[in-house]
């Protein structure tokens, strides 16, 4: 059965679909986000972990995907690799503040500091290690651990707008829903 939604919810579904089309230009384009030493920011990881959390298990699936999708385009890299991590993470995050922890932003920052180190470690495992072989200690030493270094510490950011966007826009589906019921 097709159930019409309220204005609220599909103007919250279109803002995340442009905010994950946004953020992973952002994060694609070479010189958009400045690097540090040689490290970059992962921004994708911490808007999925929000969007997790902030929207549940399913959107934090929906959105993964998309958002991995994007990365795996602009990448060139493992074909599916971080459409399938975005999208576990994404339903991780969203089963972990369901059924485990809070909507907090300690909680957000564990979260996020465990998939982005699993996310780097595992990717340099795949693609460098493997096909290298003793040579990929560097980079992971000078890239991949301190990219999931700032990205961890960049994320309580990403984390603030997207739960405010999906607060306050879930007050006014609230309001619309209690003025329809009376």
């Amino acid at each position: 059965m097709f159930r019409f939604e309220s204005l609220p919810v599909i103007f919250k579904r279109i803002l995340l679909f442009l905010f994950v089309l946004i953020f992973a230009a952002l994060q694609n384009t070479d010189g958009l986000l400045p690097c540090i030493f040689d490290a970059r920011f992962f921004i994708l990881i911490p808007l999925i972990v929000a969007i997790g959390m902030c929207e549940g298990e399913i959107a934090g699936l929906l959105y993964g995907i998309l958002a991995g999708g994007c990365w795996d385009v602009c990448s060139g890299g493992i074909d599916g690799f971080h459409t399938f991590l975005l999208a576990l993470i994404g339903v991780l995050s969203g089963l972990l503040v369901r059924f485990f922890m809070r909507n907090k932003l300690l909680t957000q920052y564990c979260i996020c500091a465990v998939s982005a180190f699993t996310h780097c470690v595992l990717y340099w495992l795949i693609s460098v290690y493997i096909p290298v072989g003793d040579n990929g200690y560097s980079k992971l030493l000078t890239f991949y651990l301190p990219s999931a270094v700032i990205t961890t510490a960049i994320s309580f950011i990403i984390y603030y707008i997207i739960r405010t966007i999906c607060y306050k826009l879930q007050e006014k589906e609230a309001k619309i829903n209690q003025s329809v019921v009376k």
